[in-house]
This record gives structure tokens, C-alpha cells and sequence, in this order.
């Protein structure tokens, strides 16, 4: 199946968080459903309350995207200490889960997320939700998880040859897009 093809089927754009994970997916149309995944827990849990509520965290996420073909995720975030480990732990189950299940599975750095959103790369989280909203009418944006998912499906799309905004792109956010090392 080639790139083009391969939009037939919905894609989607995963923020991943331990407590609100912003869903995004975009169908062939040009259509933007915007969905979260929340789940809460205690720093003070035990280790089998942790794993359960990860499991099932994991299992509500893939389960968002169940009908796409490629999904994209927001690569960590390393200069970001706490809950870092612990979000690692909930990344990997997403993943794993997703290449179990046949997703075609692609990763973006969060730099890149914001330079494509904003021309800058330490953009403000309120500028990027504010930039979002602007660019993407179609996605009910509620935060800046979903604001995030809606940017990693728009260059996902894009990659596929169905970009959902109108228009050129400035070279900043272009840079950013082409710094991208999407999964054959």
C-alpha cells in the first residue's frame, strides 16, 4: 500500500499522559475528531494499583484508534523529570500494543510539534493551543493534549499526501516536517 493509500483508512495522533492523553483522528475527508483518555491515580498507589490503572489506560487509548491504519506519537520529552519513568512505562504499553495490533507506528519529537504548530520551537503551551484552534476549525480543542494530537495527525496526514490545512507552508514549519523520520 502506497503513502496516498494508505489515507483511506483514518490515522491518528496520540499526546500521551498519564492522566489526560489527547486523541486525534483525522479521517479522509479532512475531518477532525478530537478525543481524551483520562485515568487518576495517587503517587502514593501500590505498584499493583499503578500497573492496573496503566494496563488499562493503555488498553483505553489503543482501543481510540482501533480503526486506523498509521497512528503517530509524541516522542518523550527527556528534559521533563517528573513522571517521566512512569510515562515511559505508558508509552511502551501504547506502543507495544499498537505494533502488536498492526498499526503502522510513527514518532515525532515534541520540538518539532511545536515548531510545526507555531514557527518556534519553546513555543508556550496557551500559544499552541491558541495556534491550533486558529488553524484547525474542523478539531474541538480543549487543551493542550488534544491541541498536541491535532498537530501530530495534521503531519501525519501531510506525510500521506492529504495535509489538512489549506495553504503553503512557511519554511519554519516546513523545516520542521522534513526533520521528521517517518516509518516505512
Amino acid at each position: 500500500m502506497d503513502t496516498q493509500d494508505r489515507m483511506s483508512l483514518p490515522i491518528g495522533g496520540l499526546d500521551l499522559s498519564l492522566t489526560d492523553t489527547g486523541i486525534a483522528l483525522a479521517s479522509p475527508d479532512g475531518s477532525i475528531v478530537v478525543r481524551r483518555a483520562r485515568s487518576s491515580g495517587k503517587k502514593t498507589d501500590s505498584l499493583a494499583v499503578k500497573a492496573r490503572r496503566f494496563e488499562q489506560h493503555a488498553d483505553a487509548i489503543v482501543a481510540a484508534v482501533e480503526d486506523c491504519g498509521d497512528v503517530v506519537v509524541e516522542s518523550p520529552a527527556y528534559g521533563m523529570p517528573q513522571g517521566a519513568v512512569d510515562l515511559g512505562g505508558l508509552r511502551w504499553l501504547v506502543l507495544t500494543r499498537l505494533v502488536a495490533a498492526g498499526h503502522r507506528v510513527h514518532e515525532v519529537n515534541p520540538m518539532h510539534v511545536k515548531k510545526y504548530a507555531t514557527g518556534e520551537t519553546r513555543a508556550d503551551k496557551d500559544v499552541v493551543v491558541a495556534m491550533v484552534v486558529r488553524r484547525y476549525p474542523q478539531a474541538d480543542v480543549t487543551n493542550n493534549n488534544t491541541a498536541d494530537a491535532v498537530v501530530l495527525v495534521a503531519m501525519l496526514a501531510r506525510h500521506l499526501g492529504h495535509p489538512l490545512e489549506t495553504g503553503v507552508l512557511s519554511q519554519t514549519r516546513q523545516d520542521a516536517f522534513d526533520k521528521v523520520a517517518w516509518s516505512a
